[in-house]
């Protein structure tokens, strides 16, 4: 178990926050995209011992996977004559393709939550603090009020998530609901007909 945990603190599984959160938004379960990343960084052939050695995957797997992802147009399988010898190989150019794609609808500019926080706080985000923004737009809070209580830490130098997840939370509880209450109460008064005020 110890040897586990000290591969883990290696940290070379580490994605970037923007691939995950791209892939978050494909159709793509976690075996086709260990498969993907086997492809990226091990090999573009599809060796099946090389694949069950790497990813623990039995023979069932590895072709459900694999066709899996050629069906949903992740990868194509090329096959090429090399002097009388068939190679096949995969492509990832439409795996790449469908990121770039989600990547421009989804709007991952300046306006990107992840990567405003990854901004002003100057480093990466880990993988507990990106799961702990998707809490909190999953709980109903708006992108606008994450932002605003991280402006708030920030302007507290206060640079930890736990601070911002405890305003986050304080605004949820009170402040929000009376800022909606304030809202609600100026709304009234600029409908209010003043000209036919008889009282």
């Amino acid at each position: 178990m110890s040897d586990l945990r000290k591969i883990f603190e290696t940290k070379d599984f580490v994605v970037n926050t923007n691939i995950i959160k791209n892939i978050n938004h494909l159709d793509i379960t976690l075996d086709e995209f260990l498969l993907v990343l086997y492809f990226i960084n091990v090999s573009c052939n599809l060796n099946t011992e090389d694949i069950k050695e790497k990813l623990g995957f039995d023979e069932e797997k590895i072709v459900n996977t694999f066709t899996n992802l050629v069906n949903k147009k992740y990868i194509e399988m090329v096959v090429t004559n090399n002097n009388g010898e068939v190679l096949e190989q995969i492509k990832l150019d439409p795996f790449y393709d469908r990121l770039l794609l989600n990547s421009d609808t989804d709007n991952t500019s300046e306006n990107d939550i992840y990567q405003l926080f990854e901004r002003e706080l100057g480093r990466t985000l880990s993988s507990f603090e990106y799961e702990l923004i998707n809490k909190w737009i999953e709980k109903g809070v708006s992108e606008e009020t994450i932002k605003e209580a991280l402006k708030e830490a920030i302007l507290n130098n206060v640079r930890n998530f736990k601070y911002i997840d405890k305003i986050i939370y304080e605004w949820s509880k009170n402040g929000v609901k009376k800022r909606a209450k304030e809202d609600k109460s100026l709304e009234e008064m600029f409908e209010y007909d003043w000209l036919d005020d008889n009282e």
